[in-house]
């Protein structure tokens, strides 16, 4: 134990897992049982300890748990993985497959060999003893890799797996929420599970969305896109789609409110040594006249002095084609006999429109006719198995379109959802 405890504080590329709950608390508990003056009541509390921050953690299992903290874990290594730009030969990678070895030693640490050696250290105490007999297991049993053969031996395959996946918090969540407050990606842990197919008479719009994307994905030079059109028409949902068809790809979707979009150069600059690719997503994008928060999104766009990174593509949804709000007062100034009048119109107008021209590709979504609004009632009451006779159907769903929001693939979602419940409680 002792050298075990040696080893761990000599680690320096997984240092961080050191300060993991569960890990910290384990390692206490070796000290403890090396120390002579520990009572029972700390050492049984630093066991349970450990159970309880496993439990925290979702994992029920200290091996496992170390395991993926080791996966997890942003570091150097992890991040030049990430970027593909070292192999199991390099310096870095040798020295990542002595301390991943040092962990594995950490994380087989069998819990019944604890809790005989707790019995051992108090074997006079029979009360200690009893309740050392009632205490949870989290490696009672040796456990076995997948190949049978060590961590530090699948350099290798860890190297291509964070290629791939990426490294930190990137190799766990694909959906992220920028909190300007904190200026850190905060995971969407249950994001929307649309998918591509589930997307009804839009197929031009979602061709050309992931033909971008997959260029995006190839290194290639891509586009950013405006999807412009009217409310509930599955702008959102397109984006959203796309980011989970290509999260296997090393895709991430982050998107970032409105109030945060003057730390647009910060935020890129965050991700711009990263080896992912990342959609910035800017949701229901419109400004006011007063407001100056495009300033920012426009250099970042196109025509700041910073080039924007090549890992980065912005992604944009808005019921106004030019973005910024316009006013017929404006218009009427190119018309005016009033050669100032016409200048500062001009130059109105300009600065609003070079916004909606920055982003290379505009996605245009417009509103089903009845026609189209009925097939997409149709196809998704199919999805839900929602057995009913289709004039009736139709003849419901109308009355809620007439009732709420209009002919929207939006409105049909909600009509399908509504009347699945309706059904289900009979």
């Amino acid at each position: 134990m002792n050298e075990l405890l040696l080893e761990l504080a000599g680690l320096g590329i997984y240092s961080g897992i050191l300060e993991d709950p569960a890990v910290k608390g384990l390692i206490e508990l070796l000290k403890l049982l090396e120390s002579e003056t520990a009572c029972p009541e700390e050492i049984i509390r630093n066991y349970s300890g450990v159970y309880a921050a496993l439990l925290e953690n979702g994992c029920d299992n200290f091996y496992r748990h170390v395991e993926n903290l080791s996966f997890q874990d942003e570091n150097i290594f992890t991040l030049a993985c990430e970027k593909k730009k070292i192999g199991v030969g390099d310096p870095l990678a040798k020295q990542a497959a002595v301390e991943l070895g040092i962990l594995e030693k950490l994380a087989g640490i069998n819990s019944t060999d604890i809790k005989n050696r707790i019995k051992e250290k108090f074997s006079g105490n029979m009360t200690v003893n009893r309740i050392i007999y009632r205490l949870p297991d989290w490696n009672s049993v040796s456990v076995e890799n997948d190949s049978g053969t060590g961590w530090s031996n699948r350099l290798e395959e860890r190297i291509a797996w964070h290629g791939k996946n990426g490294a930190g918090i990137f190799c766990r969540y694909a959906f992220f929420i920028y909190d300007g407050i904190t200026q850190k990606f905060v995971p969407v842990k249950n994001p929307d599970p649309i998918t591509l197919d589930k997307l009804y008479l839009v197929e031009w719009q979602k061709e050309l969305a992931v033909k971008n994307t997959r260029i995006f994905l190839s290194g290639r030079t891509a586009n950013n896109i405006l999807f412009y059109g009217d409310r509930g028409t599955g702008k959102s949902s397109m984006v959203k789609a796309i980011a989970n068809e290509f999260c296997r790809e090393g895709l991430r979707l982050i998107e970032i409110p409105k109030k945060f979009l003057e730390q647009m150069p910060k935020i890129t600059s965050m991700l711009s040594g990263r080896g992912l690719k990342f959609i910035l997503f800017i949701d229901d994008l419109a400004f006011d006249n007063a407001e100056s928060e495009y300033t920012a999104l426009k250099a970042v766009l196109e025509g700041g002095i910073e080039h924007r990174p090549d890992n980065i593509l912005l992604y944009a949804t808005s019921n106004r084609r030019h973005i910024i709000k316009e006013s017929f007062s404006e218009r009427s100034g190119l018309y005016s006999d009033n050669p100032d009048d016409e200048v500062r119109a001009r130059d109105a107008i300009q600065e609003k429109l070079s916004l909606a021209d920055r982003f290379g590709i505009t996605i245009v979504f417009s509103s089903p006719a009845k026609k189209e609004y009925l097939q997409i009632v149709h196809k998704m009451a199919e999805e839900r198995n929602i057995r009913m006779d289709p004039a009736l159907l139709e003849q419901k769903a109308m009355q809620w379109e007439l009732a709420y929001n209009g002919m929207s693939p939006r409105t049909a979602r909600q009509f399908i959802d509504w009347l699945q419940g309706e059904l289900e409680l009979g």
